[in-house]
């Protein structure tokens, strides 16, 4: 079976999220974008601090290709509202079909 990316991003709201997902949808480089709710967030911050900081959010699922993921993270870099935020991929296998239409969606 092919394989297509699931490109990852952690947001601080559904409106970010949707801003992001809407414009790398316009360059291309997606075929499309799906976006849950994240009901909480615990981690260390600052880094090393020992604080720990919760947050709410959504997390920004990009379906794409594996050579677009650095596009990606450059664009999302860009407009995110984090200094450092999450961005990661999974691989995951799809029926050819699917893998066709998502591969024709994209930039070429």
């Amino acid at each position: 079976m092919p394989k297509i990316t699931w490109v990852l991003v952690n947001c601080n709201s559904k409106n970010e999220a949707e801003r992001i997902g809407k414009k790398i949808l316009k360059e291309r480089l997606i075929s499309c974008f799906d976006i849950v709710p994240r009901f909480l967030a615990a981690y260390f911050w600052p880094p090393k601090s020992g604080k720990i900081e919760t947050s709410k959010g959504a997390t920004l699922i990009l379906e794409t290709l594996k050579r677009y993921i650095q596009k990606i993270e450059k664009e999302v870099k860009k407009i995110h509202s984090d200094r450092l935020p999450f961005i990661g991929s999974i691989e995951i296998q799809v029926s050819q079909e699917y893998f066709n239409w998502v591969r024709g969606e994209l930039k070429k």
